[in-house]
This record gives C-alpha cells, structure tokens and sequence, in this order.
C-alpha cells in the first residue's frame, strides 16, 4: 500500500495541485466538511476525480487513488482516525482564519504517536506556523510552505472545463505552473519521496516565499482590486486593458521587483527570478485560467493584516529603500474596496494601522481622493 497524505480542505489548491502532483506515489485522503458533501460521496466511490490544467490550451487530468471524508460526520470519525495514523505527510489548506480549528482537530487526533510527522501549512502569510511549532512535540514538524501554482473552483465549467464529476455542476481549474519547496532541515527521503518536493536551503525558501507572496499574491492583489472597482468579473477580461495591464507591470517593475531583488536577490537564481518576473502579469490575466475577480478580493480586509501582501508589501519597500507611491495609489484603491464590501468603519480602522505617519496621511489624501 502506498504511503498516504490526508489533506486538511478539499478546495482549489488541494484538488487542483496537490492530488495531481502526488496521487502518483501517495494515496490522498481529502478532509472536508458538509459543503463538499456531494463531492465526498462521489470519491468514496470512484477514488477519483477530474480536474483541469491551464496552460497554454486546457488539459483535463483524472486524479486517481484518492479518498475523502467528512469532519463533521461523527459516523466517519473512526475512517478519519485509521486515514490520519497511516499518514506521517499533512497539508492544511484550509485559509487562514480557519488553521487553528484544522491544527487542532489533527493534533487530537495524532496524540501518542512517537515517528515524524510533517504538517505543510499552505496558508498565505509570513511565519504563519510560528505560533503551532512553539506548543508540538518534538515528533510533530509544522512546515511553512510556498505554493506556486493558482487554483480555483470554477461553477459554470462551460465546454472547455470538464466537471469534477460528471453530475456536479463545478470544476477544479489550475494553472499550468509547477512549485513546491520546503527548507532542506526537514528533509527525509523516506517520508519524501516523490519529485513533487523541492528542498532548499533555508535563506533560499524564505526568499522564494517572499516573492510569492509580494510580488504574485501581491500584484493578483492588484489585479482584482482593480477588477472589483471595474465592475468586471474575471481577470482576463483585463488582458490588453492597458491602464491595468501597465500598472501591474509598472508596480512589479519600479517598486516590488526592485526591493525583493535587494532583499531576496542573493539568495535565488538570477535566471529564475527574471523569469518569474516577465512572466507574472501574463500568468494572472491568463486567458485559460480565467480566474475570479470576486475571489482576488475576498477577505481584502485580511490582506493588509500586518505580515499580507499589502501592508507587509509596504514594509518591504521601506526597509530596502524603495520609495512608495504606485504602491501607496494601491493601498488606497484597495481601501475603497474594503469600504465598498464592509464600510467606512473598517476601511478606517485599516487605514489607522499604518505605523508611519506620513506613509498613512498620504493614502488617506488618496483615499478620500478617490471615494
């Protein structure tokens, strides 16, 4: 029987990157809850799904070897337990707000054990695992993760996406991009083995997880605030819009680019990094992906959390000596946004958490500008 890893979310990024990349040499254990009830039924059954890579054209891929259950199905509790003492890899995919219930409930459910245990946060945020890694037992390693390729849920597959059941009216859509590192201090061959893990040394990981989420979580960022305040409902219908298509690139180019090459540069491939940059604007108006303004700005609040892509974005500026403004005409734009979804009231109380005094009579000049 092959190894297994249960995953903590059965959403676009579990679907669309982890079971393609590892059903091959992992059986998979999805985890959800009663949303994904008819998805669950149908995998329990088939132990397959479909999803839909896109690159340049769409392929549609069979995921295999998989499994799924319910958490808040106290009459799948006992399948749950037997999945999760078979499995030493975890990945919690399940947002943010919503790791500490996740790490919890695996926690409980791991006690006793004595052999290394891996869990992959892939949730956005710097040191996102710092606090769970101070209160584990030595067996259980909580990793930060960087992950590189966008996936989404797509309810209207049209002709091109092919459902992820033939009678579920939803698909699973990723881009055509591959990358999964983790720092080289946990690397074990006998729990990784597949070429699906990347492992680096550390200053290299953090660097690598910077610039996704700075320069990639923070120009998709961009992208949808400027979609949300358009009025338009996915990203490619921006593709050509030269005020959008040039301001992504000018941001990226004259302030993010430049501070993450001073701060990351060291640490990186030149060639790599180049080409991540030229490539990025084209990789979220992707014609093929097609991806969600509406899911670029939920939960914009949370994004200028102080260790997000927003204002986490502005500190990297300051603290490697690039002046903000294209980036300040951002903070403000997505304030608006803010405003427009959960008022006036939070939209301030956003503004009055930017430390430098200056930096925030200036966004809000802008902002008021702008309302």
């Amino acid at each position: 029987m092959p190894d297994r890893i249960v995953v903590m979310g059965a959403g676009g990024l579990s679907l669309g990157f982890f079971g393609p990349e590892l059903s091959s040499q992992y059986a998979i254990t999805f985890l959800d809850v009663s949303v994904k009830s008819d998805l669950i039924e149908r995998i329990r059954k088939s132990h397959a799904y479909t999803t839909n890579l896109a690159g340049k054209t769409i392929e549609t891929i069979r995921v295999k070897g998989v499994d799924a259950f319910r958490i808040d199905d106290p009459a799948q509790d006992a399948d749950v337990r037997r999945h999760v003492a078979q499995a030493q890899i975890f990945y919690t995919a399940v947002g943010i707000r919503n790791l500490d219930k996740a790490m919890i409930y695996l926690t409980e459910r791991m006690q006793g054990r004595k052999d290394p245990i891996y869990v992959l946060c892939a949730e956005n945020g710097e040191g996102v695992t710092e606090a769970w890694r101070q209160k584990t037992t030595d067996n259980l390693n909580i990793l930060d993760t960087v992950m590189g390729r966008m996936c989404r849920l797509e309810d209207r597959p049209g002709t091109d996406y092919a459902p992820v059941e033939p009678d579920l009216g939803w698909a699973v859509v990723g881009e055509a991009f591959y990358g999964m590192p983790l720092i080289d201090t946990y690397r074990n061959p006998k729990v990784f083995h597949s070429d699906a893990f990347h492992f680096v040394p550390e200053a290299e990981f953090h660097a690598r997880d910077r610039i996704k989420l700075f320069a990639h979580n923070g120009l998709h960022c961009f992208i949808a605030v400027q979609g949300s305040l358009r009025g338009v409902e996915r990203f490619s219908d921006m593709a050509g819009d030269a005020e959008v298509e040039g301001g992504a690139r000018a941001l990226l180019d004259k302030e993010i680019a430049p501070a993450l090459w001073k701060e990351c540069g060291p640490h990186v491939d030149r060639k790599y990094l180049e080409g991540y940059f030229a490539a990025l604007p084209g990789r979220l108006l992707s014609p093929t992906l097609r991806d969600h303004v509406a899911r670029g700005v939920r939960g914009l609040a949370d994004k200028f959390a102080p260790n997000e892509r927003i204002v986490g974005g502005l500190k990297l500026l300051l603290r490697n000596g690039v002046r903000p403004d294209l980036f300040l005409d951002f903070i403000a734009d997505g304030l608006r946004v803010v405003k427009q979804d959960a008022g006036e009231a939070e939209a301030t109380a956003i503004l009055e958490r930017i430390d430098d005094l200056a930096i925030r009579k200036e966004v809000k000049r802008r902002y008021e500008a702008r309302k």
